[in-house]
């Protein structure tokens, strides 16, 4: 678990970052509900269900939480094992070896009351530290291009634009690369 103190620092900007359990799944739902409701820029983060979010606490990969001392939900990053179709790696042609080690760094949303504090990078950390290294290599994102925040916090964390194309049913995406 890792503690950290934004730039105001008092007790409701620091954050713990930790593995989420099925606990945290109602306050990563309302935090996933705040983001899809952005009228701004509507396509630019596709929603998951709540089952979907249950899944990837530990089944087919696993969630990064940060939480106020206070108990609030400030972010979450699910990390996914793809399997099959949905396996970004299919988009830049890779062969069925390099398929397999494939992780997809798959959803992050940091509350818009938190936002500012560094927290996606530092989930983004977490998230990379649990990955195995022996058996994957590639970690793979999707951002839309015009979210030039994200992007620059995924490439100031070694991830770089390989290709952008259409997916998640027509969205424009850039697909983003990190080598391990």
């Amino acid at each position: 678990m890792h503690q950290v103190k934004s730039k105001v620092g008092n007790a409701r900007d620091i954050f713990l970052i930790r593995q989420a359990t099925q606990e945290d799944v109602p306050g990563i739902m309302d935090i996933m509900a705040e983001a899809a409701a952005d009228q701004e820029h509507p396509d630019w983060f596709v929603s998951d269900d709540e089952a979907y979010v249950r899944e990837h606490i530990s089944e087919h990969g696993y969630t990064i939480v940060a939480r106020t001392v206070d108990g609030q939900t400030a972010g979450f990053f699910i990390v996914k094992y793809p399997e099959g179709e949905d396996n970004l790696g299919h988009y830049l042609d890779m062969e069925e070896e390099a398929l397999g080690q494939v992780v997809v760094m798959d959803s992050t949303v940091v509350c818009s009351d938190y936002r500012g504090a560094g927290l996606q990078g530092r989930m983004l950390q977490a998230a990379e530290a649990r990955i195995d290294k022996e058996k994957f290599h590639y970690l793979m994102c999707t951002i839309h291009p015009d979210n030039q925040f994200s992007r620059q916090n995924m490439e100031s964390q070694g991830y770089e634009v390989k290709k952008i194309t259409k997916c998640y049913g027509g969205l424009d995406r850039c697909i983003l690369v990190k080598c391990i």
